[in-house]
């Protein structure tokens, strides 16, 4: 490597370390990143694979840490699996980490569901498709927000 490739791979180097004591990232995002600062390919696919050889850069750490993060703030399993795929995550590092929560999403849409409609009483269709809309937007599906909400059963 010749000095002016060795002195863009330090800085290449130094820039994903630095972005990588802030928070985890996906590879894809961290590629896209660096990209986005002006940095070549060649010279980030090298560095990216060896921060991955040295278990520095993980997706599959990555995706864990936003599944627990995501789930404790409210967010179902299908709002992640949106993002983790909107940052380059493969599919079965997803599927995996999905699995792998520590958590159940049946309390966690019904806590989501408490914390936003303090008034538990489903005063009509609307007021239910209203909530259930909210759920399905944080990313949960029909089956737990029917445990969560009921069916719709019309009065009468």
């Amino acid at each position: 490597m010749s000095d002016p490739d060795a002195e863009f791979y330090g800085e290449v180097r130094d820039k994903a370390l630095k972005l990588l004591t802030r928070r985890e990232h996906s590879r894809g995002e961290l590629q896209q990143k660096l990209f986005q600062r002006g940095f070549e390919n060649p010279l980030v696919d090298r560095v990216l694979d060896e921060l991955c050889a040295g278990n520095q850069l993980s997706d599959v750490r990555y995706a864990q840490a936003l599944v627990s993060h995501r789930a404790k703030t409210g967010y179902g399993p299908e709002y992640i699996r949106q993002e983790l795929r909107a940052r380059s995550v493969d599919p079965l590092i997803i599927d995996e980490a999905l699995a792998g929560a520590e958590c159940s999403w049946l309390e966690v849409a019904t806590n989501k569901h408490a914390g936003h409609f303090p008034d538990p009483v489903i005063k009509d269709y609307k007021d239910w498709a209203r909530r259930a809309s909210y759920l399905q937007r944080r990313g949960f599906d029909m089956q737990t927000i029917r445990q969560v909400l009921g069916e719709w059963q019309s009065p009468g």
